[in-house]
This record gives structure tokens, sequence and C-alpha cells, in this order.
């Protein structure tokens, strides 16, 4: 077998590149060793992950066999909530949890500074709840609802304009802002007492109107559940045009 042949020594002053470049292609080997391991680990997880996905994904329908549905209003917070109802108790929930982080805003901006951390946090907090709140009144159609929604939208934009959540905003316009939150907590109120007529009447409700009047007469002849008339009465103001 012929002798393989030895590569010539390099002259002396191409030592040091030929020495980098077998270091070039030491470092070259390395890194191709470490991404076949890197492969090996990965193959590893994606056993693993399917194995998981097995174990908790959900099983697939099979032809005949009925799927459950979700039934319907199962957001709603009680049987028998109307989804108006249900929009009014997300509005309160947003505009007093905005109220009680502005009121906790304000009193660490008192004792500290209006650019400080915590203030940052609980007014971004606010705008949090007030983009909840337009999300939530805009998902029935009622004038009264809308307005809460613009109340809540020009609100948020306030804020953004006085650059409290970033620091940009003084004592004076944060406590503003405070005022504005309390107004808009009073509105959500007034629209939900509206909206649920309490304390409404056939008078209050039908005045002089003699088709009301006979409207609601028909619906709540033998009842006895306040709640069943209470709704009656919504039922003849909004339909008369009343209250």
């Amino acid at each position: 077998m012929a002798e393989k042949k030895k590569f010539p020594q390099p002259p002396d002053f191409l030592l040091g590149p030929f020495e980098a470049l077998e270091r070039f292609n030491s470092a070259v080997e390395s890194f191709q060793n470490a991404i076949a391991i890197i492969d090996q680990n990965l193959s590893s997880i994606d056993k693993m992950t399917g194995q998981i996905d097995k174990r908790f994904s959900l099983p697939t329908p099979q032809a005949g066999v009925p799927v459950a549905k979700p039934k319907p209003h199962e957001h709603i917070s009680f049987e028998g909530q109307s989804e108006l109802d249900y929009c009014l108790e997300c509005a309160v929930k947003h505009s007093q949890t905005a109220k009680v982080k502005m009121r906790e805003a304000l009193q660490r901006a008192e004792a500290g500074s209006p650019s400080d951390t915590g203030v940052l946090e609980k007014v971004r907090g606010v705008v949090e709840e007030l983009v909840g709140m337009e999300d939530d009144t805009a998902t029935v159609k009622n004038d009264k609802v809308s307005t809460l929604n613009s109340l809540s939208r020009s609100l948020r934009k306030y804020i953004y304009g006085a650059k409290a959540e970033v620091g940009g905003a003084s004592l004076k316009d944060l406590r503003e802002i405070k005022g504005l939150l309390n107004k808009l907590v009073g509105a959500v109120y007034t629209v939900r007492e509206s909206e649920e007529c309490i304390g409404c009447t056939v008078e209050s409700v039908c005045g002089g109107n003699v088709e009301c009047v006979r409207f609601v007469e028909e619906r709540i002849r033998g009842v006895k559940d306040p709640e069943a008339i209470r709704k009656v009465l919504v039922e003849a103001r909004d339909r008369y045009g009343r209250g």
C-alpha cells in the first residue's frame, strides 16, 4: 500500500495562520457536536410533549355521538337575569373597582409623588377597569347604557391626555380624575335604578295612558311575586315610553 503523503510543513511565516485555521476547524467540530446534542434533546422533548398531549387532549368527537354544547347565557349571575341587567352588573363592578383604585392612587400620590411606581400601578389599573366597562357596555342596545359607554371612554381618554398613567399628572389632575370616577359610579347606579324601575307603580309608569294601565293589569292579575310585577312594569314603561 502506498504510504499516505504527509502535508508539507508550512513555512515559518504561515505557522500562525495555519494554527488559527486548525483552531477554527476544531471550534466548528465542537459546534456541530453541540448541535447534535441539542437535536437529541429536542427529539426527547417532542416525544414527551406528545405523551402529555395524549394524556390531556380533549376526546375527538365520534360520529353519531352528541357533543355537549354550552348552555345559552351561561355567563349570567343568576337564573332569570336579563342581558341588560348583567351588563349593568358588570358596569357596577368595573366602575366601583376603578373608583377604589383611584382613591388608593391619590392617597399614595399625596403621601409621595404622582409619579411614584405605586401610583402609576393603580392608575393603570383604573384604565384597565374602564376598558372592561367599555367592552361590557357595548354588548346591549340601550341608549342609557350607551351613555355609560361614552362616559367611560371619555374618562379613559382624559386620563391618557393627563398622562396620569405614566407619571405626567399633577395632584390636581389626580383629584379631578377621582371626582370624575365618583360621577361615573353615580351615573351607573342612576341607570340601574331607572332600568330596574325601582319604586315604579302603575301610576308612575302609565300616567293617564289607558292602554298602558290595561296592559299592566292584565299581566299582574293574580300575580303576587313582587319581582314578576316589577318586570311587567319595566316592560310597560319601555313599551309606552314613561318612567
